[in-house]
């Protein structure tokens, strides 16, 4: 039999981390403003450290190559859907979609940006990922009311798939490294999105006052690495995902894990926290890990946005009888919250006329939207990894 006390260091980081007593272990590292300012340095810097991420490479707006297929056009909710692809790292060619108003008054002016992550939605193999019918309406209803909304790929999904019934990818999503490789790609992308090179192949311009990261499951914590590491980002809305009790459990999530180290014990919760004080809106549910998110996480949330006198900005909708998605309800809350904290016009949400398209008509690399796959496209994990942190 193994000693107990082998096992005391493995106990003592889930009483430390996890759940009721791993919400108090944070709040006394948190006590005063002086404290959680070490603390949320040290989390930042230390995360940076253990992805061996270059912040101000990471932020360059990038070089390489850029496309875009002709519009299509969503003339009955009054939006333009854009599909383009930006090369962030030497033959990797990220692909997405952008949501805009089709009112050239609305769209030729500076622009709210909405950066929606996708998460692990597998409802069928017809509309998933980036297409995600959730992702679909939210974009469309945003852009009809003057958001730029902005859709990505993560490693693996979308655009990096040959062939979706197959389930036959060039890359590997389930790679540890893919935590690195998509955070960096969400800030290259938020780069380009910035740069005024966007504007000239576009004629899109965003302003940078508006500036939302969010998402659901997955994508919220793709939106959370965003919003914490990313100073540009001045709103977050993660959907079901922000919890004590619950990480996340895909390779891109935490393969490269920050949250546990030899030098730290946290949680997604204490992560986000690090946001503080700008607008916060954590989405939660009654059927997943974020149930107790009443309870358990927002008093420790409002306590560190306490700290700047800002516990205004901090809030959360609990979808009680709702389940793990971003559904209606949710989407509804997320517009009424950016639009009061960012001081824009009421803008009621609705979505009747928005008809959700098929994948074929939404991929970047097909025969519909004209653009091929360039011959370079890198098909190694490994190689992407390394450029970024070499």
């Amino acid at each position: 039999m193994i000693p107990f006390a082998m096992f005391s260091p493995i106990i003592a980081d889930m009483i430390f981390v996890h759940g009721v007593k791993g919400t108090k272990y944070l709040f006394k590292k948190s006590e005063n403003p002086g404290a959680w300012g070490n603390r949320k340095k040290f989390l930042i810097g230390h995360t940076l450290d253990v992805f061996k991420l270059d912040l101000e490479k990471a932020k360059k707006v990038p070089e390489g190559k850029t496309a875009f297929a002709p519009k299509l056009r969503a003339e009955e909710a009054g939006v333009v859907i854009e599909r383009f692809y930006v090369e962030t790292i030497p033959g990797y060619y990220l692909c997405g979609n952008m949501y805009v108003s089709a009112d050239p008054a609305v769209n030729q002016k500076p622009m709210p940006l909405i950066m929606l992550a996708h998460g692990h939605f597998n409802r069928s193999w017809d509309n998933r990922d980036r297409f995600f019918e959730d992702h679909q309406y939210l974009g469309a209803a945003f852009a009809k009311r003057g958001f730029l909304v902005v859709l990505w790929d993560m490693i693996g999904h979308g655009d990096d798939r040959i062939d979706a019934k197959k389930k036959h990818s060039i890359l590997k999503h389930e790679d540890k490294r893919n935590t690195v490789i998509q955070t960096w790609n969400s800030m290259k992308l938020l780069s380009y999105l910035l740069s005024e090179r966007f504007i000239n192949e576009t004629s899109y311009k965003i302003d940078e006052r508006y500036i939302a990261a969010t998402g659901a499951s997955g994508g919220a914590t793709q939106a959370i690495y965003l919003s914490v590491l990313d100073d540009r980002v001045t709103a977050s809305v993660p959907v079901v995902m922000v919890s004590a009790y619950f990480n996340g459990d895909c390779k891109c999530e935490n393969g490269v894990n920050a949250l546990r180290t030899s030098k730290v014990k946290s949680n997604i919760a204490e992560r986000i926290a690090c946001f503080a004080p700008k607008p916060l809106l954590c989405i939660s549910d009654g059927d997943d890990w974020t149930r107790k998110f009443p309870e358990v996480e927002l008093p420790y949330l409002k306590h560190v946005y306490g700290l700047f006198n800002a516990q205004d900005r901090i809030e959360n909708f609990h979808d009680r009888d709702g389940v793990h998605d971003y559904n209606l309800l949710k989407r509804q809350k997320a517009l009424d919250f950016l639009c009061r904290h960012w001081g824009l016009p009421e803008m009621p949400y609705t979505e009747d006329d928005y008809i959700l398209r098929p994948v074929e008509d939404l991929t970047t690399f097909s025969a519909a939207s004209g653009l091929a796959r360039p011959g370079d496209y890198v098909r190694d994990n490994g190689v992407l990894f390394d450029w970024i942190t070499k």
